[in-house]
């Protein structure tokens, strides 16, 4: 397969993306990784527009055989545009999809997560890959909380990105708005009038809060909100990874128990 040489012009434009104002005004990220890119080609929930490889790196059948264009780059150049330590060669010009309408997300069911100034992208990638694995409704990123087209983010999503519906939402305002069309809305929280995650039912409609990892959920979204608390021995740990927290918040609302 005969690749592609991107103009200086390109390359300086791909680099930009590093940048989250760059990717707010082109509405472009980067996906970076074999099984990252693969799996978002795969799944064809996100635009690509093209794949970068450097030279050297072989391109699987399943990427070749997309009809994508393919650009090829040195090593100096793929690291010039990658996120990475060490890049495995490999990565994609893709489209920000489209946040969705609150009006539609209302009017589903089912359980959405809203993140609260969730600052690690590593861990919000991982949240977002655990939400789309227990097939969540809708995700809502609250304000402070780093951007979902991070390419940290990207990574860590291992592919899902684009596979639920989001928005980026003031949690404050938005979280009452779904309230009023019958939502119930909860945080996970440890404080002493927190309700076992083991006797939490879950319901319809259910909104399931996730805070900041070092602070927890602002306090201002908690009041008069259920709170939920996972039980473990405090004595030992502090607290969960939020991520981890989350998988099991997950794992037991979609179990219905």
């Amino acid at each position: 397969m005969e690749y592609t040489t991107p103009s200086n012009r390109q390359i300086t434009e791909w680099r930009k993306l590093l940048q989250g104002k760059y990717r707010k005004r082109e509405q472009k990220f980067i996906a970076e990784g074999l099984r990252c890119v693969e799996q978002i080609i795969n799944q064809r929930r996100i635009q690509v527009e093209a794949v970068v490889i450097q030279k050297g790196v072989d391109l699987p059948v399943s990427i070749s055989n997309s009809g994508l264009p393919v650009f090829e780059v040195n090593s100096d150049e793929f690291e010039s545009i990658s996120d990475t330590d060490t890049p495995q060669g490999i990565l994609a010009i893709c489209r920000t999809p489209k946040e969705s309408d609150i009006d539609q997300m209302k009017s589903k069911s089912g359980l959405i997560v809203a993140f609260d100034t969730i600052q690690d992208p590593g861990n919000l990638g991982t949240m977002i890959r655990t939400a789309s694995w227990f097939n969540v409704a809708g995700l809502i990123i609250g304000h402070g909380t780093v951007d979902p087209f991070h390419p940290k983010v990207v990574r860590s999503t291992a592919g899902a990105t684009g596979a639920l519906p989001y928005s980026k939402s003031n949690l404050s305002d938005v979280l009452s708005d779904f309230e009023s069309s019958g939502w119930k809305v909860a945080a996970l929280d440890g404080g002493s009038d927190s309700i076992s995650l083991k006797s939490s039912k879950p319901a319809q409609k259910d909104i399931l809060i996730i805070g900041n990892e070092g602070n927890g959920v602002n306090p201002e979204l908690m009041r008069n909100r259920k709170k939920i608390r996972i039980d473990g021995n405090a004595e030992n740990v502090e607290s969960l990874n939020a991520a981890v927290a989350l998988s099991i918040s997950l794992y037991q609302f979609s179990s219905g128990t």
